[in-house]
This record gives C-alpha cells, structure tokens and sequence, in this order.
C-alpha cells in the first residue's frame, strides 16, 4: 500500500434542486493534482456516489477541484431532472 495523499482531505457543500452535495479533496503527489469525489445526500437518507473507487476526477487546484464537482453534480441534477427520473 502506497499513501499518495500528503495532507488532509477537504469538503465542501452545498444544496441544489432539494439535494445536498458533497465534493472531497485530496492533494495527490503522485500526480501532482487534487483527486475529488463527488457524493449526492438526498432527503430520504440515500447517498449517491457520482465518482468511481479509485477516483478519476483530478483538478490542478483545491478550488478547481469543487468547481468541477459541484458542476458535475448540477449537471447530472439538472438532466435527471429533465428526463423526468427524479
């Protein structure tokens, strides 16, 4: 096993259409990059993991990072919305 993080993670939340997002942070040093994951919290309990294990969501920045995972999460929000299935 092989700790690639060198510093704590970081979170962040917010609401969006009734359903909280989550986005975690990491600094990798292997890649010298910050891994994210993205977690939707919805109002019945249930927790929706929209990145894979290992991450492949990779931003040059912490900030970049939960620009691009509150994006990815009003993205997959707004068209779940729109085809009805929400």
């Amino acid at each position: 096993m092989v700790q690639t993080e060198t510093g704590p993670r970081h979170a962040m939340q917010g609401t969006y259409l009734g359903t909280r997002i989550e986005v975690a942070a990491g600094y990798d040093i292997q890649t010298d990059g910050w891994l994210f994951h993205v977690y939707l919290n919805r109002s019945s309990g249930e927790t929706e993991r929209l990145s894979e294990l290992p991450t492949k969501h990779q931003a040059r920045s912490l900030d970049s990072a939960f620009d691009q995972g509150f994006e990815l999460a009003v993205e997959y929000l707004t068209t779940k919305r729109e085809s009805g299935s929400e």
